[in-house]
């Protein structure tokens, strides 16, 4: 339909609003209260046009275009109407810009300067709103407030965690929270990118500078496989916000708590910033120039002495493409083919049916077509709250969202069903077609299988059952992972069966457990914290202590790395690179660098490449061209269809024969970065201390394991433990937050707990 404003004439969309039309035209209208991401409530008034035929200014959000409408949007009904506005919003609003940390980016202040009085005529004194510490993430200055209800609609609509609520009438009315500290949600540093006015502001980034002293760069979060889009704001090449960058193909305009405060990490204490070498079986420093040296020499004597089968090499997924594919391209060159990734994984039958790479089946923004999602081993509030949202709205439009799991934990959307299992117990759940999901072949349905999964002594069975039923109601079938780039890792060949594009190798190397249990002689650990990243912390120490040689590269000096390596090199973190991470939708995105690098620091794939001169086997100087070989490499690899039902069960599940453990991989705890976040470390999510056993178990709890309180010093294990009767039979519940680096992943905790 043709609408006219200011007498041009434009194209309007059926059921668009005035609001919408001028947006898609580029003409600015003034606004508070709306959003494009949340229900219209036309509360503030500053939105009000001029519409030919109408005797008052009306509300743009909410006023539905319509055949040959005229609308006025500099008129002088609509700026007088305009300044009316601007100035009953202004009546109580304080004059404190100079310490306001919205100063430069206000709405308030730029709509007050252009569509503002230079005078009120209200003179009372203004009101003031005591503030509550809500939050350590996000501090108050209530008084500020003019009730917009954009981060009161929020939680409603988008988070659907009610956190905050309009109270009061009149003069009193305000937002506010019931409880101290009860802002809790994943999703709560939105909150503060929707605040107009300063009411909600960052806590951590609270008076450290102004908006117009920092320098933005784009980034990709580091924390989830979903690869949210960022804008980092740096300060003195120094990270001090981060916000939300929009992609409506990922992100939209959200960030999980995770991903906006993470990058504290970056600046912790034992953040490692000298090369150093073992001499006399003590620590010294090692110039940064004899590094790449050292570290071949080891090398050679390595493989002269054992041979280069008796080498393991482990990376993390954290890592870039490029760092990834460097490494494996290093490694296989000199004939070892012990590689892999998966280092939290303990049963790995599953491999030589899996795909070429882990995907989530399905674009993020589909996810509403599907009739039905099936999520199984996933927390998605407490593992991957950005998809929440996409969940949440998908719910909101008739998909039908089930879950079977293994932990209670709710979720932020609606569920039609849920379940809580056990690892044994979900085979034959879907052996015996007893899971009572509700679906017939004729829906379009898509199961999605959660990194819980993958942690299993079992997965390979859990996969293949769930793979069959799949095929048989012909479901697509995704998954999700740990980690940012375990796509790219996959891809670039990071596996000891598999090379870069996913060709078969000849040779198969040893895969990560099994380079642990067979005690190799050197050990290289890439990016990963032996603490935190290892499914087996003690047999991974084990090994560490008797191997001959081991070669780390990190980003932090932990406890073991200081105990057991040879040499260690720092390497630099996702911010201080340039490279690219694979999300689980396949989508490669490339990030520059956010900040510069320490100069005794090296760039991950600058030190790989020198190695890799150093033995001569090629060079790379610059990124570009290695960038340009890797995408030559993977660049239309063929997406080989999921396998997995074709594998038989290794086990036999017609008995219940054991104690189901399952650790709850923690929101802040899930990588060496996020958990070394002060302002995250001090929220609730990060405060539960509770150990969840099923009612069956209640009675036979008799003894706690006095050597294991006394190795990890946790105090008063019996009194944290509670029994949830929504566990399934035989299940012990352990929240990662409550150990120490050492037992961040339990996974046989018979030593613990006496059953």
């Amino acid at each position: 339909m043709k609408v006219f404003i200011n007498d041009k004439e434009y194209d309007a969309l059926p059921e668009e609003t005035i609001i919408q039309l001028s947006d898609r035209a580029g003409i600015h209208i003034p606004r508070f209260c709306y959003h494009k991401h949340l229900s219209v409530v036309a509360s503030c008034r500053m939105c009000l046009v001029d519409i030919e035929g109408v005797k008052n200014a009306q509300p743009a959000c909410s006023t539905p275009v319509r055949e040959d409408m005229k609308i006025y949007t500099k008129s002088k009904k609509t700026k007088d109407a305009q300044k009316s506005s601007m100035e009953f919003l202004l009546i109580n609003h304080p004059l404190d810009c100079p310490i306001c940390d919205q100063g430069g980016e206000c709405e308030l202040q730029d709509v007050s300067l252009e569509h503002g009085d230079d005078h009120s005529t209200y003179m009372q004194l203004k009101r003031v709103v005591l503030d509550k510490d809500v939050s350590p993430l996000v501090s108050t200055d209530m008084t500020r407030c003019i009730h917009c209800s954009r981060c009161v609609r929020f939680g409603e609509e988008i988070s659907n965690v009610k956190e905050l609520g309009l109270l009061n009438r009149g003069e009193d009315m305000r937002i506010d929270v019931f409880i101290e500290n009860n802002i809790s949600s994943e999703l709560s540093g939105n909150m503060i990118d929707l605040c107009p006015v300063g009411a909600l502001n960052n806590k951590p980034y609270r008076y450290k500078a102004r908006t117009w002293d920092l320098r933005e760069r784009s980034g990709i979060s580091p924390h989830d496989c979903l690869g949210s889009n960022i804008f980092y704001h740096t300060y003195k090449d120094k990270i001090l916000r981060a916000v939300p960058k929009e992609n409506p193909d990922i992100n939209q305009t959200w960030l999980s708590d995770r991903d906006r405060f993470g990058y504290e990490g970056i600046y912790s204490n034992d953040r490692l910033y000298k090369s150093l070498i073992r001499e006399d079986n003590k620590l010294i420093e090692l110039d940064k120039q004899h590094v790449v040296e050292k570290v071949c020499e080891l090398l050679k004597k390595s493989i002269n002495k054992n041979g280069s089968d008796n080498i393991g090499c482990l990376i993390s997924p954290q890592s870039t493409n490029e760092e990834l594919y460097l490494f494996q391209k290093l490694f296989r060159d000199l004939n070892i083919n012990n590689i892999d990734h998966r280092t939290n994984e303990c049963d790995f039958s599953y491999q030589d049916n899996y795909p070429i790479m882990p995907s989530l089946g399905s674009d993020l923004v589909d996810l509403e077509s599907y009739d039905n999602i099936v999520l199984i081993g996933v927390n998605i509030k407490s593992e991957f709250p950005v998809l929440s949202i996409r969940l949440n709205q998908a719910s909101k439009k008739n998909t039908k969202i089930h879950s079977i799991n293994f932990d209670s934990s709710d979720e932020d959307f609606r569920l039609v069903y849920k379940k809580t299992t056990n690892n044994n117990e979900l085979v034959s759940l879907f052996l015996n077609n007893s899971h009572m999901l509700d679906i017939n072949k004729s829906q379009k349905t898509l199961v999605i299988n959660g990194p819980s999964i993958s942690r299993l002594h079992n997965q390979s069975d859990i996969l293949s059952v769930i793979h069959k039923y799949c095929k048989g109601i012909k479901a697509d079938m995704g998954f999700l992972t740990d980690h940012c780039n375990t796509t790219g890792a996959w891809v670039t060949g990071n596996i000891p069966h598999r090379e870069v594009g996913g060709k078969q190798l000849n040779k198969i190397g040893l895969n990560s457990h099994d380079m642990l249990t067979k005690k190799l002689s050197s050990y290289i650990l890439y990016n990963l914290e032996p603490e935190l990243d290892f499914h087996n912390t003690r047999l991974l120490e084990d090994s560490l202590k008797e191997s001959q040689c081991n070669i780390i590269f990190t980003n932090y000096l932990t406890p073991m790395i200081e105990k057991y390596a040879d040499i260690i090199i720092p390497i630099s973190t996702y911010a201080e690179t340039k490279g690219s991470f694979i999300n689980i939708e396949g989508k490669d995105q490339y990030f520059e660098h956010i900040v510069k690098c320490n100069n005794n620091i090296f760039e991950g794939w600058d030190v790989l490449s020198k190695i890799y001169a150093g033995f001569n086997l090629g060079s790379y100087e610059h990124h570009d061209g290695l960038r340009q070989e890797l995408i030559e490499k993977i660049n239309g690899i063929d997406h080989t269809p999921i396998n997995l039902s074709s594998a038989k069960l290794t086990n036999n599940y017609n008995i219940d024969r054991e104690i189901f453990f399952f650790s709850r991989r923690h929101l802040y705890r899930s990588d060496s970065i996020v958990k070394r976040s002060k302002s995250l470390q001090l929220t609730l999510q990060s405060k539960e201390t509770n150990i969840f056993i099923s009612e069956n178990l209640k009675n036979k709890v008799d003894k706690i394991n006095s050597e294991y309180l006394n190795e990890f010093n946790i105090r008063d294990i019996d009194k944290r433990i509670v029994v949830n009767k929504n566990l399934s039979n035989n299940t012990i519940v352990f929240p990662s937050s409550i150990y120490d680096d050492k037992c961040i992943i339990p996974k046989s905790l018979n030593a613990e707990l006496k059953i």
